[in-house]
């Protein structure tokens, strides 16, 4: 690939250096011309076919120059390689009558002839180097007619002193060629050097443009989120001011108080919003695909949204379907959660519509959400990708959200590798769909609204936790304790080592990410897996718990499907989640069989995604 714009610039500065000498060759050939005929004029061998030659050699010269001067009126009829191969045949053309005219001065009684002709042609060679030995096809053509006639007829002879002209002559030939191979060698690493720098230039200033578009993006970003997490702050600030007014009822202490209660939770809103960005941005999200029934996801989506459809007197029409997809459930409930979320917050009348369409694909097919909402102009219809960026909402009102949920939606289809397409026209809705790959039936290892029985699965269980968090460590084993789980809390991998020597043997191994003397959870989960299984325990449940989303390693970890979950995790998230895992930790060989052949790296991973159907907020904090 890198070859082709290097020959394409080589072959534009020929063109140029081939015909900017064309003036000065012309009255040069005319020049030699002259000396020829005087040369020549006092014997004279075959006038008729002489003065044919030279007519021919001053048309050839005449025609040359009409070439450089169309290609001076335009410069654009021709690739730069036809205008190459056009000045070769002009070199061809004139070169040939002055090399050929040679064999005059062998039919000539002076003897002195050949040499002063040979003399005029090694001139005129030394010129052709010089214009013509950058391009291998011109100076080839015309150094061949010019010096291999001369050549020949001087060892025709056979005359000492001609032999050794023209053993000379094709040294000279040689030489001269060997020259001009150099010539070019060093013209292209010339040009090369240059389009390297012109290269250089180029990607420098783009790199300078998406830095500067990216700089401006962020100042953007940082404005909009400035501004919409300030807005709720202020408004908590001076609610919470006027709560100290003694003159106050307790009807307007209840209302304040409620006013708070739906600041905070918008405030909450936003900032998962805006974690769940920053975590598709920095790769640790993790996809794991499963077999699924579609309808059950509808089901579930519908359900969240149902009421608040209602309540704008919407009709949420979700279309029956009995299609399986192979997806990431939690990833796609996300996406069609956002979708929903925007079509009921857009649209005034009318209905919204969700189902799934195959549209001509073999495999898999559409899922779509249709309103009859306010639309989005064509000019608009890149913007709503762009974070904080709303239609109609200048005034930035955070009842009609924060502008996040579409760049969200965007980031998770390309995640999972579909393709997000948008059809819309203002006063008539909006059509969002994206693409879904065919499940397999057979596959299916659970329904996605299965629940997990409350007590019978966390009964009971023995649960190792890692964290140095003293805090941290007694609210989990408070927690776990009132599941029934035997908890042991240590602060290190050490202790976790020596809890295992002394015969606590877990179910389950709760990890914090960053731990004290620069180890990571990570290190601390490998090092008990493999005490773990030195002793037999295979069938132990791992999970990893952090707030950090930059992380190599952890982009590493979401890469091989290891669980993990981002702080700061609910109760009940980390119930299910245990729970899913260690369900899926029992699921039988048949079915574990199968999912080794769907490809899937280890059964948590499969199970992680199960257990995260149900959608939790998530905020974050240092780890």
């Amino acid at each position: 690939m890198r070859a082709d714009p290097i020959q394409r610039a080589i072959d534009e500065d020929l063109v140029r250096v081939l015909y900017a000498q064309d003036p000065i060759a012309f009255f040069s050939h005319w020049f030699s011309i002259v000396m020829l005929v005087a040369l020549y004029w006092a014997d004279m061998p075959y006038p008729q076919r002489f003065a044919a030659c030279f007519i021919f050699y001053g048309l050839a010269n005449c025609a040359g120059l009409v070439l450089w001067m169309c290609h001076r009126r335009w410069p654009d009829a021709l690739r730069a390689r036809g205008w190459i191969y056009l000045h070769a045949v002009r070199n061809a053309l004139l070169y040939a009558a002055p090399g050929l005219a040679i064999w005059f001065a062998f039919q000539s009684s002076h003897a002195n002839l050949p040499l002063l002709h040979t003399v005029l042609i090694v001139t005129l060679a030394a010129g052709v180097f010089m214009s013509n030995g950058f391009d291998v096809v011109n100076f080839t053509t015309s150094i061949a007619f010019l010096l291999l006639p001369a050549i020949v007829l001087h060892f025709g002879v056979h005359a000492f002193d001609r032999t050794i002209l023209a053993i000379v002559l094709a040294f000279f030939f040689c030489a001269i060629n060997v020259y001009a191979l150099s010539y070019r060698k060093l013209f292209q690493r010339v040009v090369q050097a240059r389009v390297d720098q012109q290269t250089l230039a180029e990607s420098l200033a783009a790199q300078k443009l998406v830095a500067e578009e990216a700089s401006l993006a962020k100042s953007r970003f940082f404005a909009a989120a400035s501004h919409d997490l300030r807005q709720p702050l202020h408004a908590i600030g001076l609610l919470a001011a006027s709560l100290n007014d003694p003159t106050a009822t307790h009807a307007q202490h209840t209302k304040t108080a409620d006013h708070i209660v739906n600041n905070v939770e918008a405030l909450n809103q936003l900032f998962n919003q805006v974690l769940d960005l920053a975590r598709l941005e920095s790769g640790v999200t993790q996809v794991i695909k499963l077999h699924f029934k579609l309808s059950e996801l509808f089901d579930r989506v519908g359900n969240q949204y149902w009421p608040q459809a209602a309540a704008k007197g919407l009709a949420l029409r979700i279309a029956p379907t009995s299609a399986v997809v192979h997806g990431d459930p939690v990833l796609l409930e996300r996406i069609l959660s956002n979708l929903l979320s925007n079509a009921v917050r857009y649209t005034e009348s009318g209905a919204i519509w969700m189902g799934f369409r195959r549209s001509g694909r073999r495999a898999g097919g559409y899922i779509e959400v249709r309103d009859s909402g306010v639309g989005v102009p064509p000019d608009e219809q890149e913007r709503i990708f762009e974070e904080f960026y709303q239609v109609a909402n200048p005034q930035r009102d955070a009842r009609q959200g924060h502008g996040l949920g579409l760049p969200t939606v965007r980031r998770l289809v390309d995640l999972l590798g579909g393709e997000l397409q948008l059809r819309s026209q203002p006063g008539r809705g909006s059509v969002f769909r994206f693409t879904v790959d065919a499940g397999d039936p057979a596959r299916i290892v659970a329904g996605l609204n299965e629940t997990v029985s409350g007590a019978s699965a966390a009964l009971g269980r023995h649960v190792l936790c890692i964290d140095d968090e003293p805090a941290i460590l007694e609210g989990l084993s408070s927690l776990l304790g009132r599941w029934g789980c035997v908890v042991r809390g240590v602060q290190d991998e050490g202790q976790a080592l020596r809890a295992i020597d002394e015969g606590f043997m877990p179910d389950a191994v709760l990890c914090d990410y960053q731990l004290a003397n620069h180890r990571t959870g990570a290190q601390a989960l490998a090092a008990v897996r493999d005490a773990l299984h030195r002793r037999g325990r295979e069938q132990v449940v791992t999970l990893l718990i952090t707030g950090d989303m930059a992380s190599e390693e952890l982009q590493a970890l979401a890469q091989d499907g290891i669980p993990v979950l981002h702080k700061p995790v609910t109760a009940a998230r980390l119930r299910r989640t245990l729970e899913m895992l260690w369900q899926q930790a029992e699921v039988p060989p048949v079915v574990a069989f199968a999912q080794r052949e769907e490809g899937v790296a280890a059964v948590g991973q499969v199970a992680q995604a199960v257990q995260q159907v149900m959608p939790q907020a998530l905020s974050g904090r240092r780890a």
